[in-house]
């Protein structure tokens, strides 16, 4: 009988191995941001779904350690994505409505931000805090340090599924409640949903060979919710980074009209995927 130990384990050590690898891609100039990143989150997301099987000290402190690399990674890639995004939506403007040199802006704000974010990476690499990070993963590769929770049926693992289902629920009722007041926190609780969905999700990846064909009913089931929070978030962060490109326009003395009317479709944006996420409570 397979026990629940080996089958996290498996998992662990994969996310592991891509996280450790890493920086020699990194280094060598190859692009491996979004998969660095998301082994990040798969590691980071047992821990918090599993929390049971692990020694709480040194949890805590991979946890901790993984949140502060996996930010670091964050800031170029997404930088990119909003670029990709705001650069898309410049397309659509008309010309009537596209007042000042909007390309330029975009590209001189993102160009200066990625360039300090990617100095910052390269910063970190170098950095004891993340030697020390490495010394902590190559340990988990070797020797996971699992409590005797770990040693029971694989078969349990069903339970974990269930526990992070539930909490994505609670957290997307409360996100939704919170908007429907006008909270001020409705986009860090809608964030905290979309957490919590990421965590689901890779919970049912781990517990696939127990779950069988319902991994694969469950992760489809899931995919447009995730894409919906996703779509939420990106709309939240391009919204800030239109109000900077507005602010810096005016103090340039240009015309900051176009960036405050992509800054009014992106929070259209946001309450439509609101309102789409109401068929999920």
């Amino acid at each position: 009988m397979t026990q629940l130990r080996a089958l996290v384990a498996d998992y662990l050590i994969t996310q592991l191995t891509v996280l450790v690898d890493a920086p020699t891609h990194i280094r060598a100039g190859e692009d491996v941001t979004h998969p660095t990143r998301v082994a990040a989150r798969r590691l980071r997301s047992t821990l918090r779904v599993f929390p049971e099987l692990f020694e709480v000290p040194k949890a805590g402190r991979l946890d901790e350690e993984l949140q502060w690399w996996a930010g670091v990674l964050g800031e170029v890639r997404d930088l990119d994505v909003q670029s990709g995004r705001l650069g898309a939506a410049l397309d659509a403007v008309p010309d009537d409505l596209a007042m000042g040199p909007l390309r330029t802006q975009l590209a001189e704000l993102v160009s200066v931000r990625r360039g300090e974010a990617v100095a910052r990476r390269l910063e970190a690499m170098d950095s004891p805090r993340y030697r020390a990070l490495d010394a902590l993963l190559r340990a988990w590769r070797a020797d996971p340090p699992f409590t005797a929770a770990a040693d029971v049926s694989a078969k349990k693992a069903s339970g974990y599924v269930e526990r992070a289902d539930r909490k994505t629920q609670k957290r997307l009722s409360s996100a939704s409640r919170a908007y429907r007041r006008g909270a001020p926190d409705a986009d860090e609780l809608m964030h905290r949903a979309r957490k919590a969905g990421k965590r689901h999700r890779y919970a049912v990846e781990l517990a696939a060979p127990v779950l069988g064909t319902k991994a694969d009913r469950i992760m489809a089931s899931r995919k447009e919710f995730q894409e919906l929070l996703g779509e939420h978030q990106d709309s939240v962060v391009a919204a800030g980074l239109l109000r900077e490109l507005g602010a810096l326009a005016g103090a340039d003395g240009q015309n900051g009209f176009t960036w405050g009317l992509l800054h009014a479709r992106e929070q259209a944006v946001a309450q439509q995927v609101v309102r789409d996420l109401r068929r999920y409570l």
